[in-house]
Order: structure tokens, then C-alpha cells, then sequence
């Protein structure tokens, strides 16, 4: 009975708390309320208004097709300090893979501190301390630039795709919930170099007793407008449809307006929210450096108070370049292939059909700075020679460029040693066998390795000579012989050799030896 009191009280308790919490959030019964709390003091300064911006590690919660825009180790921590002493927490990285994909990871904790019910409760001993209560979420993370839009009129750049994976783990007092999970899925482009676009549909989940997750659609525009290198305005502005068939006011929209002043290194937040009684207008500002930012936002709350959120960002690693919005993709298949004196360079062309030609690139391995080969973008074939000097290694990229003078990123790196032509004798050839079929003697070999072997040739001799004779006219491309017409009860000896491009023949192969049979009748 004692125990049944306990958890009733208890259960009271954490419910309240959790009351207080999902009325901050507003109205909506769904498994995950905590993932509806905007995470990053930049984002809810501005109004939560950052589909169409999502351009740091932020963006893994707002849009995840828009962390390709990072283009260096990015790392985001933020604290709240939420309604009935609770808090939240956020942690975010994310990295570059390569000019077009990046990887991230997050984590999402909601956390409602444990508390001893003895020293007010009428109770008495019967209530002990609580554990901690809490809502975890973890994620991972991938986006990639899809490339560009082009019609006659305009062109949509730089199109991401992203996408997350979440798990949520729960824990309310003593009892651990059953785990669930996400997914989010978003898109961005820019409409021109100074517009984006953003969709997502975030927190497509699965349901617990009934519950189901806080799916919803976000649409996202921003614009970035530069007076001078030194002040700015980004504005943003979003419309929310959040999907929760459980309750009917989540068959309202909502709308999100926000923007960022940067007046060199300070910025300064303000944002409203449209369609939420609880909820209005929204500021922060911070400080952006070139290794991170501090951040903060203050977001009021007209029945439970304010809340105070503060994030720290940290940009590390060197720059892995984006492609320029409208640009086409690098150039793939690369090649380099080293001479005397000279480097042939390939490449696959490229799919778009506005490419006007290519531009060569190339440093020596320990250089720093690529230098462009060519003068003009080469467009008559996909290879380009390049006069080099010898028993150096260098290093080349190739890159593409459109018909709007566009060029893309640098392709992967590829090396070559350009080296004073020597003749070379190739090695011995190897696995020579030789075996009888029928009335003819089939002699097989391992094909060389070495691309200057351009044929072999076959020699025999009867057990009574005393040396090798040729037995092919021309040099033989294939790596099996047949012979046919020898004499039967005689021991024919084998022996093959790999001729080079410049005529140099290599040693004999090891000798095999055969000897065919005839059957006599009587």
C-alpha cells in the first residue's frame, strides 16, 4: 500500500513538471514533446526562422541539407535553462567528407533534476529522493550537393539534399520507456547567390501507446543582403505545419520571421512568431570570429517566464572549398600517366551539357599553391599533355567550367613522376606448363604485369638438339599455344619469353617438356 502512495505522489509530481513543460511547448500530445524545443541560441533569436539558412551545425535540427554549407569541422554546445528548473541541452558536429558531403552527429537532452519529497511532503520517510527524469535523443547525420537547377530563366544552385537518424531513449523517475525512432529529411538551393530555399519534414517517427511523434512540415526563405564587407542583414522567414492527428490545434500554421545585423564581429538577433498566443517576439545577438562564434537569445514566454539560452560554436580544421552557387560538379575519373619529360592527364566529361571546356591545374607534391597549365578552358578532348621535368613529383586537379564562366571545385588529386626514358628487359616469365590433347601439345603461361611487354615468343627443341628454335613468325599476344603436327614418341622441350615495346626480350622462361604418345594396334 506504502509503495502504491509512493508512485501515485511521485507520478503526481514529475506530471506537473511535465504539464508545465509541454504548455511551454504548446498544445499536442506526442511521444517526443522535447524535440519540438528549437535548439541554438542563433536560430531561436532569430524567431526560429532558419530553414532557410541552416548553415552551421545547428542545421542538423533545423535542416540537414543545409550543413553542406560547412566547409571545416563544425562544433556547436548549447544550455537552456528551461521552465520548473528543467534544462536542455544540445551538442552538434559536423564535418566534411569531401567538396559535396558531410557527415554529422547530435544529441538532444532534456533533463527534469531529481528531488527528495521528505522535507515538505506530510508523508515522511515513506517518499524517498527521485532520479533524475529524462528525454535523449541522438542522432547522425549526412547531406550532399546534389549540384545545379538550369532553365532559360534562372538557376537553382547548389541543391542539398540531407538527411537525419534519431533514437530516443526515456527514462520518467524509476521506469525506463521503450525507445523509438526518426528520421528528418530536407532540401535547400539557392534560388541566386544571395536567396535560399528550404524544406524539411522533420520528426517522422514511430508511435508509443498512441503517441506519436511531433511530425512536421517547415518551409524556409532567406536572404542575405551585404551593404559592405563589414555590415549585413540576413533576413529569414518560415511557415510551420505541424501533423499531430491527436490533437486538432495542430491543424494551425505557423509563421517564423527573423533576422541577423553583423556589424563585423557583432551580431544582433531579433525575431517574431506569428500564430502562438503564448509566444511572441524573440532577441539575442553574439559575437562571430573565423574560429567560432558565442551566441545568445532570450525568448519570453507570456504565462511561464523566460528562458535564456546560450550556445558556443568552434570552427576547426582546414577549409574543404563548396562549389560556387550555379557552378557545375568537379570533373571525375581523373588520370595522370608520366613520361619523359611529359604527364598525360584524363579525365571523364562531364554530364552537364553547358560545360565549355576544362582547366589543368598543377604544383609539385610539396608545393602549396595549384597553378593553371592551360590559357584557355580545353574543350576539343578530355586528356591534356603537360612538358614537365623529370624525377619530380607532381601533383594535378582538374576543374570545369560552364557556359555562365562558372568553374567548378578542384576533381580529386592525382599524382605523376615524369622520368628519363630507359629501355627496360622484362622479367622471366612465369607458370609455363605444357600438356598433351590428343595428338597435339598445348603450352599455357601467366601473363605479364609490366605495361611495356607487348608479346612473347615460343621456342622448342627435340631431346637430340642442342639448342632452342623460335616457333612463331610474329610475336604471339596470347598466353596459350597449340602445336600441332609434331612427331609422336619425341621429347619437346618448352621455353617462353616476354619481348618489350623496344624489342628487348627477356631471359628464358623455366623449361617444360612433353612427349606424345601413339596408340599401336594389332
Amino acid at each position: 500500500m506504502m509503495n502504491k502512495v509512493k508512485r501515485l505522489v511521485l507520478t503526481a509530481l514529475f506530471t506537473t513538471v511535465i504539464y508545465i513543460t509541454c504548455y511551454g511547448l504548446g498544445a499536442g500530445t506526442s511521444n517526443a514533446d522535447f524535440l519540438k524545443i528549437g535548439v541554438g541560441a542563433r536560430p531561436s533569436a532569430m524567431g526560429e526562422a532558419y530553414v532557410g539558412i541552416a548553415d552551421d551545425s545547428n542545421g542538423i535540427y533545423w535542416n540537414p541539407a543545409g550543413i553542406t554549407a560547412i566547409d571545416k569541422w563544425n562544433i556547436t554546445f548549447m544550455h537552456l535553462v528551461w521552465f520548473a528548473n528543467s534544462g536542455y541541452d544540445y551538442f552538434s558536429l559536423v564535418f566534411p567528407l569531401d567538396n559535396t558531403l558531410n557527415l554529422g552527429i547530435a544529441a538532444n537532452f532534456f533533463w527534469v533534476p531529481g528531488f527528495d519529497s521528505t522535507a515538505t511532503n506530510p508523508f515522511g520517510p515513506i517518499l524517498g529522493a527521485t532520479a533524475m527524469s529524462y528525454d535523449l535523443a541522438v542522432s547522425v547525420s549526412a547531406a550532399k550537393i546534389l549540384g545545379n537547377l538550369y532553365t532559360s530563366d534562372f538557376t537553382i544552385g547548389n541543391i542539398s539534399v540531407g538527411g537525419n537518424l534519431y533514437i530516443i531513449s526515456r527514462k520518467i523517475l524509476d521506469e525506463t520507456l521503450p525507445m523509438s525512432f526518426g528520421i528528418d529529411l530536407g532540401i535547400i538551393g539557392n534560388i541566386t547567390e544571395n536567396i535560399k530555399l528550404g524544406i524539411t519534414l522533420q520528426d517522422i517517427g514511430t508511435a508509443i501507446n498512441n503517441d506519436p511523434s511531433p511530425f512536421n512540415v517547415r518551409v524556409g526563405v532567406s536572404s542575405d543582403f551585404k551593404f559592405t564587407k563589414e555590415l549585413g542583414l540576413l533576413a529569414a522567414f518560415d511557415i510551420t505545419k505541424p501533423v499531430d492527428l491527436t490533437n486538432p490545434d495542430y491543424s494551425k500554421w505557423f509563421f517564423n520571421v527573423g533576422g541577423e545585423i553583423s556589424v563585423y564581429v557583432l551580431r544582433a538577433r531579433f525575431g517574431y512568431k506569428l500564430g502562438r498566443e503564448d509566444e511572441t517576439f524573440t532577441a539575442g545577438g553574439g559575437f562571430k570570429f573565423d574560429f567560432g562564434s558565442l551566441d545568445y537569445a532570450f525568448v519570453p514566454h507570456s504565462e511561464l517566464g523566460s528562458t535564456h539560452r546560450i550556445s558556443a560554436t568552434l570552427d576547426m580544421g582546414p577549409s574543404v572549398p563548396r562549389p560556387k552557387i550555379g557552378a557545375p560538379r568537379p570533373p571525375e575519373k581523373i588520370t595522370a600517366v608520366a613520361g619523359d619529360k611529359i604527364v598525360s592527364i584524363g579525365w571523364a566529361p562531364n554530364p552537364e551539357a553547358n560545360i565549355v571546356g576544362y582547366n589543368i591545374y598543377y604544383k609539385e607534391a610539396t608545393g602549396k599553391e595549384f597553378i593553371k597549365l592551360n590559357k584557355e578552358p580545353i574543350m576539343e578532348e578530355t586528356k591534356f599533355k603537360a612538358v614537365l621535368n623529370n624525377d619530380i613529383t607532381y601533383n594535378f586537379v582538374v576543374t570545369a567550367v560552364n557556359n555562365r564562366k562558372l568553374e567548378s571545385v578542384y576533381s580529386e588529386v592525382v599524382s605523376a613522376t615524369p622520368q628519363k626514358y630507359v629501355a627496360k628487359k622484362p622479367s622471366t616469365v612465369t607458370g609455363v606448363i605444357a600438356k598433351v590433347e590428343d595428338t597435339s601439345i598445348v603450352v599455357m603461361w601467366n601473363e605479364s604485369k609490366e605495361d611495356f611487354v607487348i608479346g612473347y615468343n615460343l621456342y622448342y627443341k627435340k631431346q637430340s638438339d642442342t639448342g632452342y628454335k623460335r616457333l612463331n613468325r610474329s610475336l604471339l599476344r596470347e598466353t596459350k599455344a597449340t602445336l600441332a603436327g609434331l612427331k609422336s614418341k619425341i621429347r619437346y622441350s618448352f621455353v617462353v619469353t616476354a619481348v618489350s615495346k623496344d624489342g628487348i626480350e627477356s631471359d628464358y622462361s623455366e623449361s617444360v617438356s612433353e612427349i606424345i604418345q601413339t596408340e599401336e594396334y594389332y
